[in-house]
């Protein structure tokens, strides 16, 4: 019997960024079954309907249609590290990150596409601007996926509905 995988691998992390940039946090049907099977062993997505209800239940309510695997609360946790989880939830109302969120920690958070850096101008930059001598130039803002991964989805504020 498998067993669950305590941290995400970059195949893992794959599909999970692309499920949160998903609007409805659906994991891609061209997701390696291994992969699928990882994730939902992991409690990181929950298998739901189109509209957004669990599927167990769902069923069990006589629902025959279509279900997919969307990403949760864990799987988006799961793609923070510690540093990372502070740096986002610490973030201003504007998407800035707090000043002195550690170098390691917003290289990883742009690498996944979770934040951009901007001037004064709010001119999107590709980094930082550090040449190695005078330190960063730019800094860190959420991007809308940055977000998504802080706050969760809009489905899970929706209030129940039917099948």
């Amino acid at each position: 019997m498998a067993t669950a995988p305590k941290n995400p691998t970059p195949a893992h992390r794959r599909a999970l960024l692309a499920a949160l940039a998903d609007d409805k946090g659906r994991v891609p049907e061209s997701t390696n079954t291994r992969v699928q099977d990882a994730i939902w062993l992991a409690h990181w997505v929950t298998e739901v309907t189109n509209t957004g209800r669990a599927a167990a239940g769902a069923r069990w309510a006589g629902y025959g249609g279509p279900t997919f695997l969307s990403i949760n609360s864990r799987g988006r946790s799961a793609l923070l590290t510690d540093a990372g989880h502070t740096a986002l939830h610490a973030a201003a109302p504007e998407g800035r990150l707090p000043e002195g969120t550690p170098w390691p920690t917003a290289m990883a958070l742009h690498h996944d596409g979770l934040i951009e850096f901007r001037d004064a101008d709010a001119t999107v930059h590709p980094n930082d601007g550090d040449n190695g001598v005078r330190g960063p130039l730019y800094a860190p803002y959420l991007t809308e996926l940055g977000r998504r991964l802080a706050t969760g989805f809009p489905q899970a504020h929706r209030t129940p509905q039917t099948v």
